[in-house]
Formats: structure tokens, sequence, C-alpha cells
């Protein structure tokens, strides 16, 4: 049987069917997974206990628990929690990320990531395997009651204006569309209306360019699309991303195309500026070409740098130079200012406990 929390409404019926119980318990067991984040079946004080016992005994709820909390000096958060069998994965808590009072989750997806992107940490984990549903939207309800703690869930879950978190990016560890259907159903779970009922249009869903997957995930979910690009030509792409080797620069962008957006919705392009390879003013111009006639805007990322990667992070004179193309050019473009680096935290540096032993083992770039 598939995990409790990774099942939606009507795939819980049947328990209550099995048991001669009205099935409107459904939504108050859906509610107590998804909206009051029970965590064992026996605390469910919305239905009997013979039920809660037959859940207990029959039903699987295997949880993730919060191992480390790092808090970094610009009050960025990092959790490291554990799987229930053994692995770690993160997710980083950024406040007042898009304006104050306004805080977003980066969430993972993957145990490690088989992308292979030269420039990530994650990278050096190599894949392990997919998260279930229920670990993707686990991070979100752990996250938040940590961040509230004191306060009621059911009010903070529900009211758009006091929720701890508002915003949610699947930017963490692991390649959201390498496990598309997990990804798909835990956007189910966190949209529904009897969960924390979270809008499609406060989640972003950041892919490194699988590209028979976009268009898909766009007509399926309805959230925000963004995209790993970092390269202005196919072979330092190929180099960086090996992704490319498959789908190359123009298949992605074809794929970017087809996306479905509607009035006045763009997709992010994130360009992760590594010094002397993808930062020169001949790649800014030639981002323009490439972007000029797509509905976007760019995060120009400048490389945080850390010991399982080789490059290095262009000076601030160069990250602007290539702002100032882009935007002469009337592109929509932020630089994109590090959060959490100091922590392990930042955009590309989510190794878990590898990074961690490189650090302490005193490893430096």
């Amino acid at each position: 049987m598939d995990d409790l929390r990774s099942l939606l409404p009507t795939e819980l019926e049947p328990i209550f069917l099995s048991l001669n119980e009205p099935t409107y318990k459904t939504k108050q067991l859906f509610q107590a997974l998804h909206r009051q984040g029970v965590i064992n079946a026996s605390d469910i004080t919305t239905i009997k206990k013979s039920t809660r016992d037959h859940l207990v005994s029959n039903a699987v709820l295997n949880n993730i628990t919060q191992q480390k909390v790092q808090v970094s000096q610009d009050g960025t958060r990092k959790y490291q929690f554990s799987t229930h069998d053994g692995h770690t994965i993160e997710s980083v808590f950024i406040p007042h990320a898009a304006k104050e009072g306004r805080h977003s989750l980066c969430i993972s997806s993957q145990v490690g990531c088989a992308m292979g992107c030269t420039f990530c940490a994650t990278a050096a984990l190599k894949l392990i395997r997919n998260l279930t549903p229920a670990e993707i939207v686990s991070q979100v309800y752990q996250v938040a009651q940590d961040v509230m703690k004191n306060g009621d869930p059911v009010t903070l879950m529900l009211d758009p204006n006091e929720r701890p978190i508002h915003n949610i990016v699947f930017m963490g560890m692991g390649e959201p569309l390498h496990n598309f259907n997990n990804v798909v159903r835990a956007l189910e779970l966190l949209t529904h209306p009897d969960g924390m009922a979270f809008s499609p249009r406060r989640i972003t869903v950041s892919t490194s360019g699988i590209v028979p997957k976009i268009k898909e995930l766009g007509e399926k979910t309805g959230v925000y699309l963004a995209v790993s690009l970092n390269a202005t030509t196919n072979d330092i792409r190929n180099k960086i991303m090996p992704v490319n080797n498959k789908w190359h620069i123009e298949e992605l962008l074809t794929a970017c195309r087809d996306f479905p957006l509607k009035v006045r919705e763009r997709i992010t392009f994130e360009y992760v500026l590594l010094k002397g390879i993808n930062d020169s003013l001949e790649d800014a111009e030639r981002l323009v070409i490439l972007l000029k006639d797509l509905k976007c805007k760019i995060n120009l990322i400048p490389f945080n740098e850390h010991p399982l990667s080789p490059y290095k992070k262009p000076d601030n004179e160069t990250t602007l130079k290539f702002h100032n193309i882009l935007y002469r050019a009337h592109l929509a473009v932020f630089t994109r200012k590090t959060r959490g680096d100091d922590i392990d935290a930042a955009c590309g540096m989510l190794g878990g406990k590898k990074l961690e032993n490189e650090r302490a083992s005193g490893a430096h770039v």
C-alpha cells in the first residue's frame, strides 16, 4: 500500500468503505495528514479508535525526521531531514524572499541527483532514489510547523496572510521532472482544498531541461516554470550540464515556447555565472538573442563557491556588465542576492553530509 500521506481523498475512501464507516471521514483523515500535520495515525482524534488502530496495523505512514536546523546570519534556515530508510534530504526556508513578510521554502524532490551538473553540490551525491509524494509534502508541513512553533496549525495553514510559508520552489536536491509522477502528485496534495490549499501561482518547479516533460508539467499542474539554462552555446552547456547532450538548447527553448502561459505569466530562466566559463559579454549578447521572443524573466546567480566544484564566482563588475546588457535589451533581469551561503544553503550548495564532511576535512576552493 502507498504511504497514506501520498494518497488523495478518493484513494483513501476504500479504507472507510472496508470498515463500513461513512466516507465523509475521508476528509477528516486527509485534513489530519495535510492540514494538521499529524505524524502518527494513532493521534488522529477526528476518527474513532478502532479505525486508528486499523491504520496503525495496516497502513503505511513513513515520516521524515528533522535532524538539524542551521540558521544563517541573514535569517535563512536550512533543514536536514532523515528519511525512514536513513537518507538525508535538505530544505531551505528563506524569510522575506520576495518582499517584507513573504517567505519562501525551497524543497527537494530526490535523494541526490542524476543530472551531473558540474557546478552543483547535489550532483556529487549521485542519485540514490526518488522521494515519495509524502516525503516531498512533509518538508512543507514540518518546516511550517517549526517556523510557527507556538501558533495554531489549522489557522496558520489556512489563512494565506498568516502562513509561515507563502511560496514553494522545487529547487532543492534533485531534478523534479526526473521524478515527474511523484512531483505532480505532491503538487495535487499541496494545492488540494482540504489540505494547505496552496495556489499553483505560489509554486515554482525548476528543471535542468527534461524536455519531454516540460509542456506536460504546465498542462497537468498550472505551476510556474523555472529553467536552469546557464550557457548560451551547446558546447559549454554540454560540459557543465550533461543533460544538454540529450536535449540541446534549441530543443529546450522550443519546449519552453510550448509551455502554457496565461496573460502576464513568464518563464524564469536561471543563469549561474561561472568565472571565465559563461560570463563574457559575448555570452550576454547571445543570451539576448536566445530569449528575446520568449515571455520570460532572467535570474542571474553569481556562483556560490563550494569544495565539490572547481568553479569561481565572477567579480561584481563582470556581473554588473552582464546584467546591463540584458537590461538594455529590455529583458526582465534580476541579479539574485545570495542567501544562506554561510550555512551551505545557497543555490547549488545543497550537498548534505558530503559537503559538510568536505568542509570539516579542510577542503577548500
